[in-house]
């Protein structure tokens, strides 16, 4: 016998993975208000997440300078330690653009120059000897990142390029601002009305 929830079902405090066959059993039940409260409900769980992995991310890059630290500390005392698999890990397994924009985006609303990141990768343990300009190779990255508006880019007092990286909740405001009015939600997306 199939079950069939209702709207009551989706206000009950415990927490269901629901699958999409799962979810239109319990849709159909809903009335239009219920479907605005869920939705609503549904877009506040997620943007408490993404603030949730913008807190674990910037914590992570704090805990791999710490253990950085530490180990060199250790090292220069003759003190034995097991190395941090953790942090090898991190390293064998995020890419040059994913440090630089972690490192920019733990740092906004400040703007970096190049030569500060290059130092912020440093102390995470990262090797750039295998570059032979690394400051130019993160200068070329970064700039990859303003051309994808990913990152932001411009001059300091000295007029040095200097860069920074919104959180991913003030990137996503920022597009649906300039994608401007006039425009609507069609599944998976924000569409803008064509002209």
């Amino acid at each position: 016998m199939p079950f069939w929830a209702s709207a009551m079902a989706l206000s009950h405090p415990l927490v269901f993975s629901i699958d999409n066959k799962s979810c239109l059993l319990i849709l159909w039940g809903m009335g239009s208000s219920d479907y605005q409260k869920a939705y609503e409900s549904a877009k506040g769980e997620l943007a408490a997440l993404l603030a949730d992995e913008e807190r674990i991310e910037k914590r992570k890059l704090e805990l791999r300078k710490t253990i950085e630290v530490l180990a060199a500390i250790c090292e220069s005392e003759e003190v034995k330690i097991e190395p941090s698999q953790e942090a090898a890990y991190l390293l064998d397994n995020t890419t040059l653009a994913d440090e630089i924009r972690m490192i920019l985006r733990s740092h906004y609303p400040a703007w970096l120059r190049p030569h500060e990141v290059k130092a912020e990768l440093e102390r995470l343990g990262r090797d750039l000897s295998k570059y032979g300009n690394p400051q130019s190779a993160i200068h070329m990255v970064m700039k990859r990142m303003v051309e994808s508006k990913e990152v932001q880019e411009t001059q300091d007092g000295d007029q040095k390029q200097v860069y920074r990286c919104p959180h991913l909740w003030q990137q996503l405001s920022e597009q649906l601002l300039a994608r401007g009015k006039g425009g609507s939600y069609k599944g998976g997306g924000y569409k803008r009305k064509r002209s």
